[in-house]
């Protein structure tokens, strides 16, 4: 017991295996392994199997019966036949169940790919937060050791020394709050990949989703080929598919009947009974089935012009975005960040020569970090809208250009 209990302790003391992905990766296992787009797939196969179901042919029914005064034994047979096209129709409606739950797929892993591409960002923008915070920690380490060098030498006042060991525990706290976000927004990336447990996911290489295409041509390839579109469109072919089904089943099942009577006192010999019955349309017409039909076949047009209406809202919206989050990364990374970097050089020369206090040397040091950090959001932001504009178009970036002609 003594060394399972041990055993238990070094298993859990283990640290988990880290594994690098790149945004292509994790967008690619998203559309594969990704747990909706797994219930998808099972989903699909029901609708399939259910066109077996419906087109399966009823049973024959048999009786036999004995009789005491006329025939010693009787047997029939009943055999129900859609002579008028009842299983056809039923079987069209459940293909068109099939096909619309295979567009659903397609749907969801656009879904899928969209949640996994803001995972990995937000795990990315945790990682260089976490990397920055790092930096900033080691920089004020410096400016602490530069206030004791001087202090040292006399001059500078402890007053300096005590300002900059406070930021030099501020930024080591900082960097340790980041670091345990990388953890977080690890473990939310691992959901819409389906990782196990064990593995600590960290992103490899940059994020870069491509250009914008040209927004009209984005906009037309939403209204012609987005899954969405072409699944509702798919679920209003159903519903017609589904309301013809019904109107024929209206008419009635023909069921063939056979009896042989044996052993009748009454007659020479065997007799041999045929006919046919079916259920007589009085009291229904199905009417209600039909009118409900009907209602879902509504339902499902709306639906595609709702869907339509929205998606193309969103793709305006995210172009938008997209160009206003991309000015602002590259103003941060190509104009503001550079002078923040030589402004705080310099301030940090000065006060190292005593022409410069420490005031100004730790707000160059806040603000060059600040830039770090709205730099590296900036450029999230501009990857996610990237993200909303090829969810909102239903192909990614890259694919919906070459697609241009």
């Amino acid at each position: 017991m003594v060394l399972g209990l041990s055993l238990v302790r070094q298993a859990r003391a283990e640290p988990p295996v880290v594994e690098g992905v790149s945004l292509a990766q994790a967008r690619g296992l998203a559309e594969r392994a990704n747990p909706d787009v797994f219930l998808a797939g099972r989903r699909e196969a029901v609708a399939r199997a259910q066109v077996d179901v419906v087109g399966a042919l009823g049973n024959p029914i048999v009786n036999v019966e004995t009789a005491r005064l006329t025939a010693r034994l009787t047997t029939g047979v009943s055999l129900p036949v859609p002579l008028f096209g009842q299983r056809s129709t039923a079987m069209k409606a459940a293909s068109s169940d099939a096909e619309v739950a295979t567009l659903d797929t397609d749907a969801i892993r656009v879904e899928a790919r969209w949640s996994a591409t803001r995972a990995w960002l937000d795990l990315w923008e945790a990682q260089e937060r976490a990397r920055m915070a790092g930096t900033a920690a080691a920089e004020a380490e410096h400016l602490a050791a530069i206030a004791r060098e001087r202090f040292g030498a006399g001059s500078a006042p402890r007053l300096d020394t005590i300002r900059t060991g406070a930021d030099q525990a501020r930024t080591r706290a900082e960097a340790r709050a980041a670091t345990m976000n990388v953890t977080a927004a690890a473990a939310r990336l691992g959901v819409w990949l389906g990782a196990t447990d064990g593995i600590a996911l960290r992103c490899a290489g940059t994020p870069d989703l491509g250009p914008l295409p040209p927004e009209e041509a984005a906009r037309d390839r939403v209204v012609a080929h987005h899954p969405a579109l072409e699944r509702d469109r798919a679920q209003t072919a159903a519903a017609a598919a589904h309301v013809r089904a019904e109107q024929r089943l209206r008419w009635p099942i023909v069921n063939l009947q056979l009896t042989v009577n044996q052993g009748d006192p009454t007659l020479p010999g065997t007799d041999v009974i045929g006919g046919l019955s079916f259920e007589a349309p009085v009291l229904s017409q199905r009417g209600g089935a039909i009118g409900r039909a009907q209602a879902e076949q509504a339902l499902a047009e709306a639906t595609t012009e709702v869907d339509k209406r929205r998606l193309s809202s969103a793709l305006a919206d995210a172009y938008e975005q997209a160009t206003a989050a991309e000015l602002r990364a590259r103003a941060l990374g190509e104009e503001v960040l550079p002078a923040l970097e030589e402004t705080r050089r310099m301030t940090e020369e000065g006060y190292r020569d005593g022409r410069v206090d420490l005031l100004r040397v730790l707000e160059a040091q806040r603000a060059v970090l600040d830039g770090r950090l709205g730099y590296v959001e900036a450029q999230a932001a501009w990857q996610r809208a990237l993200a909303d504009v090829e969810r909102a178009m239903g192909v990614p970036i890259a694919e919906g250009a070459a697609r241009e002609p």
